[in-house]
């Protein structure tokens, strides 16, 4: 007998639209509740940004479908088309083959047994900050965090064994911390909005130009001096494997059989952008999440502070050895995803779930309504680390839990991330009680990424045992 395929159905119109204006005045005032509303109207809908259209992927399968079993038949889509002239052509933004070839490039540098290389700097950064807090101090808990992750970033991913290289990284990572959120926004701005208002004086266009022009003034700094850095310690170490170092830019710079002169300098910046965004931004976010839920909840606080009290010295943070922090984590990242919208494009006519998409039709797909869909996440507003253990990862549909995307696009680092956080959070909790600042209320900003507004928390120590 033969086989009958269904025909193809057109997505769904989400009522509302205006003239001219499509969904922009919903999408404006309420991002993440407009996209939930939606998630009723059918598997894939359609909403406009002013007359453009867009499709929004609703269901675990759309989005699996579209990151892993289709992949090679999407791009990055208008987000990266907007963030490409300002961070370069790194692994964030890059498409097909170039973006394989940058990937399998960088690799090493996230293999486990790198990252547990890098624990212990990770750990002595963690501890410097938090040692110097005092009893009762309020702390800017979004704006520490975004610094220390940033410095923590740079400081394990690049050498420091000189004296000048440790003095760079420190400088570095303070500058990058000031422009990575203003850049941010400014890419936002741009995929949300038609060019002629994006780039409007009253939405800080220059403002952004100008953070985007110092970022990579900044990483164009940095690798100059490693690539002296590398010539230098490769004379002395005739002979031996530039690898060996372990940093990303030795790395960066190191031929592969499928690069063998190794990235050039603008390659080179172009990643280091990339991962700057990536990396530290929303690792800092998820953090400044993780902290406002222990401010709530000391119960778990005081979990964490006897999990981590207990972790045997010298053994690595993780899943296996403090099973409860990374549950709390892994929470953390379903109810309080930071990136609340990306972004894919058909390079090709295609057919995703029964819906037939056109060469060059925009996707988005929100990992935060579909973290917080009740049909996968019984009460999903409520805050529980223990709810992974009724349901694991593993027994909710492909696509429905997605903190770091999919396939050939899942992000790079994300155990290098979990690994930082479980430190950071280890180095917090075991010596401090963070507490909330009576009086203010932390509500979520939806921009480039979810941010609370403001997270000042006041901090005290352990009573002795």
């Amino acid at each position: 007998m033969r086989s009958i395929t269904a025909p193809a159905v057109a997505a769904p119109i989400v009522p509302g639209r205006l003239p001219l204006l499509g969904h922009l005045p919903q999408l404006a005032v309420k991002r993440v509740e407009f996209l939930q509303s939606v998630r009723t109207r059918g598997e894939i809908v359609r909403i406009f940004l002013g007359n453009r259209p867009v499709f929004i992927l609703n269901s675990p399968e759309a989005v699996h479908d579209v990151l892993l079993t289709q992949s090679r038949k999407f791009g990055k889509g208008l987000l990266f088309d907007v963030a490409r002239p300002f961070i370069g052509n790194g692994i964030i933004t890059s498409e097909r083959d170039f973006h394989l070839r940058q990937r399998r490039a960088l690799q090493p540098a996230f293999h486990r047994n790198s990252i547990a290389a890098c624990v212990g700097t990770m750990t002595d950064i963690a501890e410097e900050q938090v040692s110097a807090w005092r009893p009762g101090e309020v702390i800017a808990m979004d704006v520490v965090l975004r610094r220390m992750m940033t410095v923590m970033l740079v400081a394990t991913l690049f050498s420091t064994e000189r004296p000048e290289g440790a003095a760079a990284v420190a400088e570095l990572g303070e500058q990058v911390a000031e422009h990575l959120t203003t850049v941010m926004r400014g890419v936002f701005v741009g995929t949300v909005l038609p060019a002629p208002i994006a780039s409007s004086r009253v939405l800080g266009h220059r403002k952004y130009l100008a953070a985007a022009a110092a970022l990579r003034e900044l990483a164009d700094t940095a690798v100059r001096q490693a690539r002296q850095t590398q010539r230098a310690w490769q004379t002395r170490q005739a002979g031996q494997d530039p690898t060996d170092r372990g940093d990303l830019l030795s790395i960066m710079f190191a031929g592969t059989p499928g690069n063998p002169r190794g990235m050039t300098d603008v390659e080179a910046r172009d990643e280091l952008l990339s991962l700057l965004m990536a990396g530290a931004e929303t690792t800092s976010t998820t953090l400044s999440w993780a902290l406002h839920e222990l401010g709530r909840r000391p119960e778990i606080t005081r979990r964490i502070r006897d999990e981590c009290d207990a972790l045997p010295a010298g053994a690595l943070p993780g899943a296996a050895t403090l099973p409860f922090t990374d549950r709390f984590l892994r929470e953390v990242l379903r109810l309080h995803q930071p990136s609340w919208l990306l972004m894919r494009r058909a390079l090709e006519p295609v057919r995703v779930r029964g819906v037939e998409l056109p060469q060059g039709a925009e996707l988005v797909y929100s990992a935060v309504t579909m973290h917080r869909d009740p049909a996968y996440y019984p009460d999903p507003l409520r805050f529980d680390p223990d709810r992974w253990l009724a349901r694991t990862e593993k027994d909710l549909p492909p696509g429905a839990y997605v903190p770091f995307a999919l396939g050939n696009r899942k992000c790079i680092g994300d155990h290098f991330a979990m690994t930082e956080m479980l430190v950071v959070l280890r180095a917090i909790v075991s010596r401090w009680r963070p507490r909330p600042v009576e009086g203010h209320r932390v509500r979520p900003v939806v921009q480039a990424l979810i941010r609370p507004n403001a997270l000042p928390m006041r901090v005290s120590p352990w009573p002795a045992a």
